[in-house]
């Protein structure tokens, strides 16, 4: 095969994608083919729904397993674009998890969680967004779901006036993104994404694998606070609340808000990753 096929027959890699993989060789991981591929595909229908501009944050906990999960660590967007700023740490933080709380592929893939002490610090807080009046968070999370009396929190940055988190409750799903009275509550706890999204002072929406669920009209106006978001729990004064999720997610973003079409196309893309890594609930 002459140098001019081989190059034909390359397939094309996004260059968020591209970038991803240089990171996360240079934090000292590594993925394989299929992984980079599965990446791209993704970065592809994000640019087609025309939403990559939502992003501030985006990790989808994939990567060959290692030591540190430096691949794991590594998100895949830290910005609204490459070339604009940057936000949040250069890895997400880890804490207390270990190489076997992790799998890439199949029906156990994710990171998960599996006793009290175990978080991601994403080294971003609502103080570093442009403006926190509007925005969204969300996580995609492996099927079953806990029993009994319950409040975990898969994601989550908050004082005592103002959350910016997702909580997974005996009694249904919660999400904030502001006064904490401004919550929604409308699904059953199982798998599958979840993404709450504040569009104006008066709406703020809860989405169930990207259809709306519940909406609030309480009128909140949310103000900025400087603790990081963590993933697994929540940040309450620089300490991991205690309400830990305690399962296996396999993405989270921060970032901008997003209307009901955006929140459907998100999790379109969000659900051929998954399934590319036969993790899909």
């Amino acid at each position: 095969m002459t140098r001019r096929s081989m190059a034909l027959a390359t397939p094309r890699i996004h260059h968020d994608a591209l970038d991803w993989v240089r990171r996360v060789v240079a934090n000292g991981g590594s993925c394989s083919q299929s992984t980079l591929r599965a990446v791209s595909a993704f970065c592809d229908a994000i640019d087609r729904a025309g939403i990559r501009g939502r992003f501030y944050r985006l990790n989808l906990f994939c990567g060959t397993s290692d030591a540190s999960l430096n691949a794991v660590r590594t998100p895949l967007f830290r910005g609204p674009s490459l070339t604009g700023t940057q936000y949040g740490g250069t890895l997400d933080t880890n804490v207390n998890f270990v190489q076997g709380d992790y799998a890439e592929t199949g029906a156990s893939g994710g990171l998960t969680c599996g006793v009290a002490n175990r978080y991601l610090n994403t080294g971003l807080a609502p103080s570093a967004l442009p403006s926190v009046l509007t925005g969204h968070i969300s996580y995609y999370r492996s099927a079953g779901s806990q029993t009994g009396s319950f409040t975990y929190i898969p994601i989550g940055s908050e004082d005592g006036t103002n959350a910016y988190r997702m909580d997974e409750r005996s009694s249904g799903q919660f999400g904030f993104w502001g006064s904490f009275a401004s919550l929604n509550n409308a699904v059953a706890n199982a798998g599958g994404q979840r993404i709450v999204s504040r569009t104006g002072p008066t709406f703020i929406t809860l989405y169930n694998n990207g259809t709306s669920v519940a909406t609030n009209a309480t009128n909140a106006t949310p103000t900025a606070q400087t603790r990081n978001w963590f993933v697994f729990t929540s940040n309450v004064a620089g300490s991991p609340s205690g309400s830990y999720f305690l399962g296996s997610l396999r993405s989270y973003s921060i970032g901008a808000e997003l209307t009901d079409s955006q929140a459907s196309a998100f999790h379109t893309a969000m659900q051929a990753f998954q399934t590319a890594l036969r993790r899909q609930v």
